[in-house]
Formats: structure tokens, sequence, C-alpha cells
């Protein structure tokens, strides 16, 4: 008997999961690792929840009528949010 994997569920899910994780290519929404506001202005409108961002890149979130340093770093990603954790604007310092 000649085994397929279409007759072992199990079998085609692990092949299906692994082509398709070959597929996605990078697991971030913004895979840039220093701020380039021409990337990261996509993440304007989106909930910090749900985003994913290089380990690697400096980054800061500014709380609604939060408190910031005032140290500048253009590598550095800053995320303005709303009360509701809303990205309302991105910048680089």
């Amino acid at each position: 008997m000649i085994m397929t994997p279409f007759r072992h569920p199990v079998l085609c899910a692990s092949l299906l999961m692994l082509a398709l994780g070959a597929c996605a290519g990078s697991p971030y929404d913004v895979p840039a690792r220093q701020c380039d506001l021409s990337q990261h202005q996509a993440l304007v409108g989106r909930n910090i929840g749900e985003v994913r961002l290089p380990p690697n890149l400096r980054k800061r979130e500014v709380h609604n009528q939060g408190v910031m340093t005032r140290d500048y770093n253009p590598a550095r990603l800053t995320m303005f949010l709303d009360a509701k954790g809303w990205i309302a604007r991105v910048e680089c310092s």
C-alpha cells in the first residue's frame, strides 16, 4: 500500500503549515531595524497590541498625555498612542 500525505490529516496539515511558513517572509509588520518614516508611517491607525516590530528596533511608546525624555535619537521609532492604544502618529526621535 502506498501512503500519500492526503490520507493522513496530521501529516497533510504539517506540510501545509511548513509551506505557508516558507512563503510568509518576515514575521514583522515593518521589518526595518532603524526608524524609517517611509515604512513606519504604515503603523498609524493600528492598535499597538497588533503591531509586531523587530526586537532590535529602538522604540518607545508615548501614551496619551504621557511624559517622554528629551534625548534625541533619529534611529529610534517614537509612537504616539491615544487612550485606547491606537497609534496616532510616529516620528524618528
